[in-house]
């Protein structure tokens, strides 16, 4: 009887070895074939799509709107007329505090990730978890870049499939220090305001090299939420997403922790600045608007740079409105015009 009970042992044992082992086996099949059928979908939706996402000349000579400028005889800047503010910046001419204080704020792993960040995704679903509710998101730089440039901000599986692909692209096409000059000459920062310089001049009325800590960090909180993290609409709410963006800062090492408490007591002094302009001739200006959307309609007051170009190829005097070329043309002795007060020049 003893004999029996410990043949049936080594058998049972085995037994159950054998059903672990299955199990195994079918967990390791079924892992195995979810991941090659969510590849072949990969597969399937990239050349799906492939003829939506731009090519990479497309990418390279991308354009954007920026004001018609007028400019006085001597190339002195007189208006900026449009919806949008931009001032393009290249990368050199972007202080180094403000590309911190925005890798930072938005991705601190970005010269080290090829456009998508993994430990970045399972970090904002942990700590999305973890609080219950959306905290943070697993959005690149590069992402970002692509979606504002080449895509559009719907939210859906399509556009976030297109916006994969495009992220993977760009990471190939371009160097990283391209993609973070792009990203910081796109990036919407409220009050119609495009790029950091525009955003520098909208908000403090200064150019970028003129930009306090607390005023870089400032402008680094707003892309997350622009309209709630305005610190001219809401102070309070900016004063509180500066500090968590200086605290970044200290974190990843781009400031000392005396720099960062410092700038961290300064008060929000942000208020509505208009374009700084050379030359007080807004008269001038104005009858320079009007001719020219007499003459070349209203898209020529808010064309990309070449469209605008073209559309202003032959006019006659006394327009000058060519964006970045204020020698082309001439509006006269605009420097003569008597001033008009509220209109903020350059001193």
């Amino acid at each position: 009887m003893h004999s029996a009970r410990w043949e049936r042992k080594p058998r049972e044992l085995f037994s159950v070895k054998w059903n672990y082992f299955r199990i195994g086996g079918a967990v390791v099949a079924c892992v195995t074939l979810i991941t090659l059928l969510a590849a072949y979908a990969f597969i399937c939706s990239f050349v799906y799509l492939s003829p939506t996402l731009p090519t990479p000349q497309a990418m390279r000579s991308v354009e954007f709107q920026v004001p018609l400028r007028v400019y006085s005889r001597n190339g002195g800047l007189i208006a900026q007329i449009g919806e949008q503010r931009r001032i393009p910046a290249t990368y050199e001419q972007i202080p180094e505090l403000v590309k911190h204080a925005f890798l930072a704020a938005e991705d601190d792993r970005f010269f080290e990730h090829h456009g998508i960040d993994y430990i970045g995704v399972v970090r904002a679903v942990l700590v999305d978890a973890i609080s219950g509710h959306k905290t943070q998101g697993a959005s690149t730089i590069t992402m970002q870049t692509a979606r504002n440039v080449f895509l559009t901000l719907d939210k859906s599986v399509r556009r976030k499939l297109q916006e994969t692909f495009v992220t993977y692209e760009m990471e190939h096409e371009f160097k990283k220090e391209e993609i973070l000059g792009l990203y910081l000459n796109v990036i919407f920062l409220g009050q119609r305001a495009y790029g950091v310089a525009a955003a520098a001049e909208t908000y403090f009325g200064k150019s970028l090299d003129e930009l306090t800590v607390a005023e870089a960090a400032t402008l680094a909180g707003l892309p997350k939420a622009p309209s709630t993290y305005n610190p001219i609409v809401n102070p309070q709410l900016a004063t509180a997403r500066r500090s968590y963006v200086l605290r970044r800062m200290t974190d990843v090492g781009f400031l000392d922790g005396a720099t960062a408490e410092a700038a961290n007591k300064e008060p929000m002094n942000a208020r509505a600045h208009g374009p700084l302009f050379d030359v007080e001739a807004p008269y001038i200006a104005e009858m320079a608007r009007l001719q020219v959307r007499q003459q070349f309609g209203v898209a020529a007051e808010s064309a990309t740079p070449s469209a605008r170009s073209h559309i202003l190829e032959e006019p006659s005097p006394p327009i000058a409105a060519l964006h970045g070329n204020p020698g082309r043309q001439s509006t006269g002795r605009c420097d003569r015009d008597p001033p008009v007060s509220g209109r903020p020049v350059r001193p």
